[in-house]
This record gives structure tokens, C-alpha cells and sequence, in this order.
């Protein structure tokens, strides 16, 4: 008698394999954009005037615009780690810069979160996360562009123009762009989770190329950061037009934010607020920053939206957005439901800062509370408290502290109560320098060795 088994479990096999690519394929892609001290005030959908981001803008308009998004741990490095962790930084220790500190392995990463459950893990750009053994090859990061070398001249090394693989001189922002679309282009036929941190637009830009700078109509030194914003811009369109290509714009969430406010230094503008990095760190302008959420069919259009957000809201949207249950050391909720209107009341009611590390020199100390329109804040902990409504005044030049007593008290009592929560100040411990850099050096792509029980296969080279 012939025996029917073997041909009917390979045909459920089959069937079951068939199901299981439908599934994979329809598992949403995530990139994540992460500029370096962009602000507020310098975007085109944010009404600056003098720098046109036409790319930006049309993330915008096919999405929603954030006009509440907070960094509640500036500024870059501090900023970085809360990202990439999902939760406040002060959970694990940091309480201002302390480069170096570890960040925990008691928990994922959002990218080890992402490469557990199925997804390709992408870097592109900065780091500046965790002690010099916590690159992102060893937190959850598949695939990791190399630093290319940079351009040299007869006085010192240029920091934004690289030699690309031809050997020919190109801007490194440029250079960024194409590895997003070489990467995207390797990966479309699978999930994949991209996060890009160019080094733009931080101090300094004064490289800025006439190419870039002519294409503003910033003027004086504001041009060379108004440059170097175009230059951002430019690739957002290469990485919209990708995405459209290949037909997966619709499957892929795009973030687009920064990792603290604008920079004074370079003429950035935090209007219409007042302070960002440098002077004026204690003002809102140093931590509410541009954020723009898109992906068609799922997060609705031209929306502006006014709730308190911060960014460890991104690991759990990213997480919800791809079917994915949000861990537990989470501070972030999933902000789908309330852009959609499923939701109503803000994401957060409060969000808090303590930035008191000692020893800082930079003196980049914050202690402060946002609650519906009302900022409280002081620089240290021996200073009164100030009290300012940002609806009536944003610029935050009217102390009312005195006139709503019963404010003050609610809202400090509330920091107090949320301060009790959080961890000991964090060691940063003694690296050895032979540990070398985080991000390996040269052209094409660094993969990560694959571990047991970690992250995926190791797919084709790239370049």
C-alpha cells in the first residue's frame, strides 16, 4: 500500500512556509532619522523662512507634525541613550552627559528588541551611546556603515567631506544618503529596521560648500548651517524616493527628530521659543524639538499634534507598529492610537528632567516639569523654583511662580515624587584605549557576528 504521508506533510509544510512569508512580508519597516542638534525653528514645516526643506515638509504632509516633542535627557549623548533604551536615562544612572556610562544589558535595546523578532538592524552615522564595548555591533545592530576616511588637507582633516569609494571627494551627509538607499535596496524584500544619526547639523558647519549654501536664503553664518540642513533634506527625498520605488512606502514608518535643540552657536533657531544648546540651556528651547511621524494608510495627513510626547515614545510606537507586545522597562507608550484619535488626552501628562551631574563644567543643568501649558523649572537644586506659561509666553520672560503658588507646589511635589523612582547616579568605568572605536573604519558595511539566540543570518556583503 502506498504510504501518503510524506506527500501531505510536505504539502502543509509548503502551506505553512507560504503563510509564514505573507506574514514576514507584511511585517512594516522602520527608519529612523536622528539629526544632531537640529532646531525647532529650522524647518520649512516648522516655519522657518530662510532654509527650504521641501522633503521634510512632504514627510510632513503625508504624516503628522509633533509640536510637543520633548528630549527629557539632553543633550546628544544623554539624548541617544534614552532613545535607544525606550525609557528615561535616569533609570539607568544618567543624569547629564557621563560619556561613557554603560548602557544596561539587562535590557534590549531597540535594536537588539527589533533583530530578536525577525528584523534586519541597520546603522548609519553617530553613535555616542554607552562605554566603547557597547558599539552597535554588540547592542543589536546587524549591519553597521563604516566611516569612511575623511578628507585631508595640508592643515588639518575636514570633518564633514569624506573619499567615497571612488575614490572621490564627497559630503559626508551626501555619502550617508546613498548608504540608506544601498541598504534599503539590499533589504526589500525583508523586514528591516534602519536608524540614521548623521553627524549634521552639529557644530561646525563652516565647510558648508557654496553648492549647498546658496540654495538658502539664510544669511551670514546662519548659511553654513542652512547648508548643512539642505544637505539633510536632500537625503530624506532620496530615502522617500527609494521607498517608493520599491514599493514600500506604505509599509514603512518613517521617524524623523532630533537629539536636542538648536544650536545658538551656529545661528540655529528654536523659535518660537527661546534658548537651545550652549547659552540658554535652561529654556525650552534647548529640549522641544521637531518630530514627524509618517507612513501612509496607518498614521494620518497633514495632522499637527499638540500632546506631551518624548522620544522613548519611539521604541514603543516602533515596537506596537510592528505587532509587537512594548517591554516592560518601557517609559514610552504607543502613540498610533492617539494619532488616529482612538485615544484621547495626552500621551503623557507630565514629563520631567533632572540634568545634576557633578562635576559637569559645561554647568548643563536642568530640573523641570511640563504639565498641560505650565514649565517649571530651576537650573540646581538650591534655586527657587520658576514658573512660566508657555501658551501666554514662550519665550518663558515672565516668572509667575509667585502668582500660582498652588502650581508650584503640585507640580514640584510631582518631580519629587518621580525622582524617588529612579536609579543611583551611574559609574562611568576605566576603558582601555586598545578597546578602539565603536564604529569600525573604512567603506561598505561592518557586520555583527552572529550569536546564539540573537538577531538573524548574516545576509549578502553589500558593496
Amino acid at each position: 500500500m502506498t504510504r501518503r504521508f510524506p506527500s501531505r506533510t510536505l504539502t502543509i509544510a509548503l502551506l505553512l512556509l507560504s503563510s509564514w512569508m505573507a506574514l514576514a512580508a507584511k511585517k512594516p519597516n522602520v527608519v529612523l532619522i536622528y539629526i544632531d542638534d537640529l532646531g525647532y525653528g529650522d524647518l520649512g514645516c516648522y516655519d522657518c523662512k530662510d532654509i527650504p526643506t521641501p522633503n521634510v515638509d512632504r514627510l510632513a504632509a503625508e504624516g503628522v507634525r509633533f509640536t510637543a516633542s520633548y528630549i527629557t535627557n539632553p543633550p546628544c549623548c544623554p539624548s541617544r541613550c534614552s532613545l535607544i533604551m525606550g525609557q528615561y536615562g535616569q533609570r539607568f544612572g544618567k543624569y547629564g552627559m557621563s560619556r561613557g556610562l554603560p548602557i544596561p544589558e539587562d535590557r534590549p535595546t531597540l535594536a537588539r528588541f527589533m533583530a530578536d523578532h525577525g528584523y534586519v538592524t541597520g546603522q548609519i552615522g553617530k553613535w555616542d551611546i554607552g562605554t566603547k564595548q557597547q558599539g552597535p555591533l554588540q547592542v543589536g545592530f546587524a549591519e553597521v556603515a563604516q566611516k569612511p576616511p575623511k578628507k585631508n588637507s595640508s592643515k588639518k582633516s575636514s570633518k564633514y567631506f569624506c573619499i567615497n569609494e571612488a575614490g572621490e571627494t564627497q559630503w559626508l551627509t551626501d555619502y550617508d544618503g546613498d548608504n540608506m538607499v544601498e541598504f534599503i535596496e539590499r533589504h526589500k524584500a525583508e523586514p528591516f529596521f534602519l536608524y540614521w544619526s548623521p553627524e549634521a547639523v552639529h557644530s561646525s558647519n563652516q565647510e558648508a560648500p557654496v553648492s549647498l549654501t546658496k540654495r538658502t536664503a539664510a544669511k551670514g553664518k546662519r548659511s553654513k548651517l542652512a547648508g548643512a540642513i539642505v544637505s539633510v533634506d536632500d537625503q530624506v527625498g532620496k530615502l522617500l524616493d527609494v521607498l517608493e520605488e520599491r514599493g514600500l512606502r506604505k509599509n514603512t514608518l518613517v521617524i524623523f527628530s532630533s537629539d536636542n535643540g538648536a544650536n545658538g552657536g551656529e545661528e540655529g533657531s528654536s523659535a518660537p521659543y527661546r534658548g537651545g544648546k550652549g547659552q540658554g540651556t535652561q529654556q525650552e528651547g534647548w529640549v522641544r524639538v521637531p518630530t514627524i511621524f509618517s507612513m501612509p494608510g496607518l498614521i494620518p495627513k497633514g495632522k499637527d499634534y499638540d500632546g506631551l510626547i518624548a522620544n522613548f515614545d519611539f521604541y514603543s510606537t516602533i515596537a506596537s507598529v510592528a505587532g509587537l507586545p512594548i517591554p516592560g522597562h518601557c517609559d514610552g507608550v504607543d502613540l498610533i492610537p492617539y494619532l488616529n484619535g482612538r485615544k484621547k488626552g495626552p500621551p503623557h501628562e507630565y514629563l520631567f528632567w533632572l540634568n545634576n551631574e557633578p562635576g559637569d563644567a559645561v554647568r548643563r543643568h536642568l530640573i523641570a516639569v511640563r504639565w498641560k501649558d505650565w514649565r517649571l523649572y530651576k537650573k540646581y537644586d538650591k534655586d527657587p523654583w520658576q514658573l512660566f506659561d508657555l501658551k501666554a509666553d514662550p519665550r518663558e520672560e515672565q516668572d509667575v511662580a509667585g502668582k500660582n503658588p498652588e502650581v508650584v507646589r503640585e507640580l514640584s511635589a510631582r518631580h519629587a515624587a518621580w525622582a524617588r523612582t529612579l536609579a543611583p547616579l551611574g559609574k562611568i568605568p576605566k576603558v582601555e584605549r586598545r578597546t578602539g572605536v565603536r564604529i569600525p573604519e573604512g567603506h561598505g558595511w561592518a557586520f555583527a557576528p552572529v550569536k546564539q539566540g540573537h538577531g538573524r543570518k548574516r545576509k549578502g556583503a553589500g558593496r
